[in-house]
């Protein structure tokens, strides 16, 4: 009786060390780099001075859980998405959806004319290499 009795309350605090320590683990080796990419019909546009560059990783839920700037691109660029990108690291998900926005005026989540956008359609693994995001959808 007492064997079971320790192995039920081995079992018990190995599974809750695993869900104290998953989140942090997640957020240790985050990780997703690749390319952004722009539609030669928007090139053009996209070479104005002080354009700012948006990559943004959004949880299942769609919220924004990470952010990487990128002022001045030259396109194709390359980024790197890490933990130090984070912005709401108690939301990061095993799947992230990405998109890419490029401005001039340096505010996310405003859509204005001469703005272009971007974005994958299927999510990716939160440790995801050779993405490569098109910058295909301009604002009217």
């Amino acid at each position: 009786m007492k064997k079971v009795f320790y192995l039920l309350l081995s079992g018990s605090a190995l599974f809750i060390m695993a869900r104290l320590t998953y989140p942090y683990f997640l957020k240790r080796v985050f990780n997703l780099r690749g390319r952004v990419e722009i539609a030669e019909r928007l090139a053009e546009t996209a070479s104005r001075p002080n354009s700012m560059l948006f990559v943004v990783a959004r949880n299942t839920g769609g919220v924004p859980v990470a952010v990487k700037k990128i002022i001045n691109p030259v396109f194709p660029v390359e980024f790197r998405i890490a933990s130090e990108s984070l912005i709401m690291p108690e939301l990061l998900t095993k799947t992230l959806f990405l998109e890419t926005f490029l401005n001039t005026h340096g505010e996310l989540g405003i859509f204005k004319p001469g703005d272009i956008k971007g974005a994958l359609k299927r999510p990716v693994f939160f440790r995801k290499n050779n993405i490569t995001l098109i910058l295909n959808t301009a604002a009217k």
